[in-house]
């Protein structure tokens, strides 16, 4: 069952906890309620940490089951817990360091910003262990905040075009769909934690929006 969350009464919990099918990353200030929900919905173990010093852990890091990719300025005891997570890591060296919010993957495909670099771009194609592609989507450059993906099926803002999820359907090798979170956030990423196993949306997330999400995301 979809579980419903917020932080501090925060609905946008995206910003602040990534995970994949092993472990979720979240705020180190984070509640014990905010842990165990997590733990216990996405049935992950659960590391706090924040990254380059900021609780927008969502928003900093990118994964999937294969690794994760942190910015240039992640601190030395970030990394541990990476670390002892388990977890393949990469620090990526270019000055983007929103990565979250600029890149969109699954365990087939990373979709990546265009302002990239060559050599990010190979580092990322090492840690996620699957191919890295340049983001055919031109109206939002936050490529990573306009969609969730897993390995069942991946949601996207609803301003995107046709043309648009068709190719990112094919570069994800997993269906589509659009839709919105909290209310009618089309930025979906920001309101939604998932894995593939299930899927935490922020409280403010109409029933209407928790179908679509969950038969999209879940392949229910």
């Amino acid at each position: 069952m979809v579980a419903l969350l917020s932080y501090n009464k925060n609905p946008n919990i995206g910003v602040l906890a990534r995970a994949n099918d092993s472990i979720a990353l979240i705020p180190v200030e984070a509640s014990e309620m905010f842990s165990s929900t997590i733990e216990e919905a996405l049935e992950v173990e659960v590391y706090r940490t924040n990254i380059s010093g900021t609780i927008l852990v969502g928003t900093m890091v990118a994964m999937n089951n294969n690794g994760i990719a942190l910015p240039r300025h992640v601190y030395e005891n970030e990394i541990k817990v990476i670390k002892n997570s388990g977890l393949n890591y990469a620090i990526l060296e270019d000055k983007l360091t929103a990565l979250g919010n600029l890149i969109l993957l699954n365990d087939y495909c990373a979709i990546v910003s265009k302002e990239f670099s060559k050599k990010s771009i190979k580092t990322m194609e090492d840690v996620f262990g699957c191919e890295v592609e340049k983001s055919p989507v031109k109206e939002f450059r936050n490529i990573g905040s306009v969609g969730i993906a897993t390995n069942k099926g991946a949601l996207l803002h609803p301003s995107l075009k046709e043309e648009e999820l068709k190719k990112i359907e094919e570069l994800l090798r997993v269906e589509v769909d659009i839709g919105t979170v909290n209310r009618g956030i089309g930025f979906v990423r920001t309101g939604i934690i998932a894995n593939n196993k299930n899927v935490v949306v922020g409280d403010l997330t109409t029933g209407v929006e928790i179908v679509r999400i969950e038969d999209t995301l879940l392949g229910r």
